[in-house]
């Protein structure tokens, strides 16, 4: 095997080895999370402050239609999010690294998956859920998925090297967390 086939070393022509740009593909998914949960956040705080201060009505209408935006890229992601999650997990297996991700793969897939399926029965279900606990089932899931996705990439730049600068990014922030908490 030629040094630059070693996972997570750049290959000869500088670009990053196929294994990190599957880890990449995965680090889209917790900037969709913090654009929908920022933009329902906003549309909460507007839809108050239109009431309470007699503002235009109209104002709440710009972050929720961020927010639909978000949940609509993020439920369109969800197939890419699992070819990722599956390809990365090949490639990790396949390099010289002990550490097993099974468990962050398989929470992580399940949760998206359920964001994925629960527009799907309340579409052709009927009135399964109301309104309230539709968008609060699916913004959690999104949000488990965010932060698992974050954990796995935190826990993935500590075993294997030639981590890209987006999946640092992630690990950064994630020890940041869990050092706060």
């Amino acid at each position: 095997m030629r040094a630059a086939e070693v996972v997570g070393e750049p290959t000869t022509d500088g670009g990053a080895n196929a294994s990190w740009r599957w880890a990449t593909v995965l680090a889209v998914q917790p900037v969709l999370t913090i654009g929908a949960c920022l933009g329902a956040l906003l549309f909460g705080l507007l839809s108050t402050a239109t009431r309470a201060f007699g503002l235009p009505a109209y104002l709440p209408i710009f972050p929720g239609a961020l927010t639909l935006v978000f949940l609509g890229v993020a439920y369109v992601y969800t197939p890419i999010y699992a070819a990722g999650v599956v390809l990365d997990r090949r490639s990790v297996r396949a390099s010289a690294a002990v550490w097993s991700p099974s468990r962050l793969v398989l929470l992580g897939s399940g949760i998206q998956a359920i964001y994925f399926v629960v527009p799907m029965v309340q579409a052709y279900g009927g009135e399964t859920f109301e309104e309230l606990v539709f968008g609060s089932v699916e913004l959690a899931a999104l949000l488990s998925t965010g932060i698992l996705t974050v954990q796995y990439l935190a826990v993935r730049d500590s075993n294997l090297p030639g981590t890209p600068a987006l999946v640092s990014l992630w690990s950064s922030v994630w020890s940041r967390v869990t050092t706060f908490l």
